[in-house]
């Protein structure tokens, strides 16, 4: 019963749209404590190296530091893991803009491991709620798989010396990777620009 209270009195509490931290619930960063949870509930061990090693800047040279290599090697599972959390706790876009600003405040706004993993969470579920840039990401999808597909049959013309069929067919391909390519990075802009203004939104609403 014990272990039951302990673990309780350890959970984000919900307040309308935004969440807060109960006290005692840690003195790491909100968001380092949210990883460490939705870890432990998928059984996924994070040592306390690792966990300093999270707020770190994201590009610093890792200088011998072991657990800091182990962080880089492992962000992809932690970004599932921050995403399956923010996601449960229906997706708390302000609370966490206000957590990756208050963490990257005192590293002179450069983002740590913990605050650009929280952050690709964030632009995630923008993307996945913007229409302009659910329409741009199918768009690239799209537009990447028929280049790939133009470079393969413009491989196989050249295994059968169909000239000049097979540059035509591999210079549309390299074409439409091109093309690819742009719209990513046009798709990229378009969702930094959507979470710069959800932020500056949510500071002049307080």
């Amino acid at each position: 019963m014990a272990s039951t209270e302990t673990s309780q009195d350890q959970e984000p509490a919900r307040g309308g749209d935004a969440y807060t931290l109960r006290e005692g619930y840690g003195v790491t960063s909100p968001l380092i404590e949210l990883l460490k949870d939705e870890l432990t509930v998928q059984r996924v061990f994070l040592s306390s190296d690792e966990e300093r090693a999270l707020d770190r800047i994201a590009d610093d040279a890792d200088g011998g530091d072991l657990a800091f290599e182990r962080v880089k090697a492992r962000r992809y599972l932690f970004y599932a893991a921050l995403r399956d959390r923010f996601v449960y706790d229906g997706r708390p876009i302000r609370q966490w803009l206000d957590w990756i600003a208050t963490a990257e405040t005192s590293t002179g706004d450069k983002p740590t491991i913990i605050t650009a993993l929280a952050t690709r969470v964030v632009e995630w579920s923008i993307r996945a709620s913007d229409r302009a840039s659910m329409f741009l990401g199918f768009a690239t999808g799209l537009v990447r798989w028929f280049a790939f597909f133009l470079l393969a049959l413009g491989g196989w013309a050249w295994t059968r010396d169909f000239a000049p069929a097979w540059w035509v067919i591999c210079g549309l391909g390299v074409g439409f990777w091109l093309g690819a390519r742009f719209l990513k990075r046009f798709t990229d802009r378009r969702v930094s620009a959507v979470v710069q203004a959800t932020r500056e939104r949510y500071a002049e609403t307080g």
